[in-house]
C-alpha cells in the first residue's frame, strides 16, 4: 500500500491565529491601566462619611513660599477626613464718618469761629454744636449775637421736632410771603403743622423779620403743649418789666417760666419780651425745650429764668 500522505494545513486569519497565551499577553497592558485609574480614583475619593463625622480644623497660613496647604484635607484622625478652613479675618473699624454715615459724628469742640468757653451761652451752645444740632453759616461763623428771623426759626425748630401734625393747625397753609422757591418753605409749613407757628391776621409770614423773644416763648410753649399750673401773678413777679408781656403771650409765659424754658441774659429779672431775639439766646431755649422733652440731658446753667426764685 501506498503510504497515506498528510492533509495539507489549513490557514487561519491572523486575529484568529494568535494563541490563548499570545492574546493575553497584548490584553495585559490594558488591563493594568485600567486597575492603575481604578486605585488613583479611589485614593482621591476615599470613603463617604457621615456629616456628624467631618470636623472642621484651621489650618495657618504658609511661611514661606512653596506647596500651600489644601482647603480640604485629609488628615487621618479618627480615619475620618476633616474639612480645613482658613483662619477668620477680624473685621477692621471703619474711619469716621462711613460706619454710621446716618448718625452725627460727635466733636471735640464746635467748629464755630465765634464762638468759645468766654461766650455767656457756651454750655448751652457747646452742647448743641458737638451734637451737630446746631446750624451757622457757611463762612463757619455762628454770629450769636445777630437777630434771628422767623425763617431761620422756622428752620430750627423743624430741624430739631418731629411731632405729628396739630389738628388745630390748618394743614395747607397759604402765605403769600411764602413761595416754593423760598429757602425756608419746607421748614416754615412743618412748623405751622406741628403747632410752633402761624402767621399774622393780615395772612402773611413774614419770614425776613426778626422773631421777638416773647414769640420764641410762645411757639416753645405752643408746639410743646405746656401747661400752667401756678397763678400767673406768681410765676411772673420777679419780672420787673411784665408789663411789656402782652396779654395774649401771658399764658405762655408762664408756663415755659415753670418749665424752665426762658432764658434771660444778663439779668434773670429782665424778660425784654419784645425785643428781637439773639440768635443765641433761640438757641438756649432750644436746648432747654429738647431738655424738657428728655432728647438731651440737662446741663448747669445760670441764666434759667425763675431758678431764683425756686420756681
Amino acid at each position: 500500500m501506498p503510504p497515506l500522505s498528510r492533509p495539507p494545513k489549513r490557514r487561519y486569519p491572523a486575529s484568529v491565529k494568535a494563541s490563548p497565551r499570545r492574546r493575553w499577553r497584548q490584553l495585559l497592558p490594558l488591563w493594568l491601566g485600567a486597575i492603575a485609574v481604578g486605585a488613583a480614583l479611589a485614593a482621591a475619593t476615599g470613603r463617604r462619611l457621615p456629616d456628624d463625622q467631618t470636623r472642621l480644623t484651621p489650618i495657618a497660613a504658609p511661611g514661606r513660599a512653596g506647596r500651600l496647604p489644601a482647603l480640604f484635607s485629609r488628615r487621618d484622625s479618627s480615619r475620618a477626613p476633616s474639612l480645613t478652613v482658613p483662619p477668620l479675618v477680624q473685621p477692621q473699624p471703619l474711619p469716621p464718618q462711613q460706619a454710621w454715615p446716618d448718625l452725627p459724628q460727635v466733636q471735640t469742640k464746635p467748629g464755630f469761629t465765634d464762638l468759645d468757653a468766654g461766650h455767656w451761652a457756651w454750655p448751652l451752645l457747646s452742647d448743641l454744636a458737638q451734637r451737630e444740632l446746631l446750624a451757622g453759616f457757611p463762612d463757619g461763623s455762628f454770629r450769636p449775637a445777630d437777630p434771628m428771623t422767623r425763617a431761620e426759626f422756622a428752620a430750627q425748630v423743624a430741624r430739631l421736632f418731629d411731632f405729628p401734625p396739630d389738628q388745630t393747625q390748618p394743614q395747607e397753609a397759604v402765605y403769600p410771603d411764602v413761595t416754593p422757591a423760598h429757602w425756608a418753605y419746607n421748614s416754615i409749613h412743618r412748623s405751622v403743622q406741628m403747632g410752633f407757628l402761624n402767621g399774622y391776621p393780615d395772612g402773611a409770614f413774614l419770614p425776613d423779620n426778626s422773631i421777638s423773644r416773647i414769640h420764641v416763648v410762645v411757639a416753645l410753649a405752643n408746639g410743646l403743649t405746656l401747661k400752667s399750673s401756678r397763678a400767673a401773678a406768681v410765676v411772673l413777679a420777679p419780672y420787673t418789666d411784665q408789663t411789656q408781656v402782652p396779654p395774649w403771650a401771658t399764658r405762655q409765659l408762664v408756663a415755659a417760666t415753670e418749665t424752665g424754658l426762658v432764658v434771660n441774659y444778663p439779668d434773670l429779672d429782665t424778660l425784654a419780651p419784645n425785643r428781637p431775639a439773639s440768635r443765641a439766646e433761640v438757641a438756649a431755649m432750644l436746648h432747654r425745650a429738647l431738655v424738657y422733652i428728655g432728647t438731651l440731658p440737662d446741663v448747669s446753667f445760670p441764666y434759667i429764668a425763675g431758678q431764683s426764685a425756686g420756681q
